[in-house]
C-alpha cells in the first residue's frame, strides 16, 4: 500500500479487496450488464469512506481495472470509456500499463479507432520500457504479453521492449584482473 494513505484508509482498502473478491466470485457467470452496475455501486460506497484524494484515487483505479478486465471481451465502445478513465486516473505501475495494453488490444478487434488506440498504447509502453527496462526475470513475460497483444490486433510478433540493446562495459576490477 502507498505510504501516503492513513492507517484507517489502508484498512478500508483491505476491506475493499475482500468485498471485491466476494462480489467478483458471486458475479462470475453473470452478464456484463449486471457486473458493471454492481462494481460501480461498490466503488461509490467505498469512495464515501475514503478521506484523502489518494485513497479515493486508489479505489477508482481498482474498480476501473476491474471494469476494463470485464469489458475487454466486448465491443470497443463499451471498453473505451473505462480506458479513458484509467488514463485520467493514471497507472500505478508498468505492470498495470502492460495489462491495459493487452486488454485494449483484445477489445480493439473489429474497431479501427480501437486498433489505433491499442497500437498507440503498446508503442507508449515500449518507449517507456526502453527508458526503464523490465527486470531480467520479467522480460520474458513482458515479451510474451506484448506478442500476444500484437497477435490480437494483427501486428506481427516482433519484440521491441527488451531494453536498449547496448552492452555494459565490464567492471574495472574484471578488466584489470583479466577475468
Amino acid at each position: 500500500m502507498p505510504g501516503h494513505l492513513t492507517k484507517a484508509e489502508d484498512e478500508r482498502l483491505w476491506r475493499l479487496a475482500q468485498e471485491w473478491d466476494r462480489l467478483y466470485l458471486s458475479l462470475l457467470r453473470a452478464p456484463i450488464t449486471e457486473k458493471i452496475p454492481a462494481f460501480k455501486q461498490l466503488e461509490k460506497r467505498f469512495l464515501k469512506e475514503m478521506r484523502t484524494a489518494a485513497g479515493r484515487r486508489q479505489v477508482q483505479r481498482r474498480i476501473t481495472e476491474t471494469l476494463l478486465m470485464e469489458t475487454c471481451t466486448g465491443p470497443w465502445r463499451r471498453f473505451s470509456p473505462y480506458l479513458r478513465r484509467m488514463e485520467r486516473l493514471g497507472y500505478r505501475s508498468m505492470d498495470d500499463r502492460l495489462l491495459v495494453c493487452c486488454w485494449a488490444a483484445q477489445a480493439a478487434r473489429g474497431s479501427p479507432a480501437g486498433l489505433r488506440r491499442a497500437t498507440a498504447l503498446m508503442a507508449d509502453f515500449e518507449r517507456r520500457a526502453r527508458i526503464r527496462p523490465p527486470a531480467p526475470k520479467a522480460r520474458a513475460q513482458v515479451e510474451f504479453m506484448l506478442t500476444r497483444a500484437r497477435g490480437f490486433i494483427g501486428l506481427g510478433t516482433e519484440i521491441i521492449a527488451t531494453g536498449d540493446g547496448r552492452r555494459k562495459k565490464p567492471k574495472a576490477r574484471a578488466r584489470r584482473s583479466g577475468e
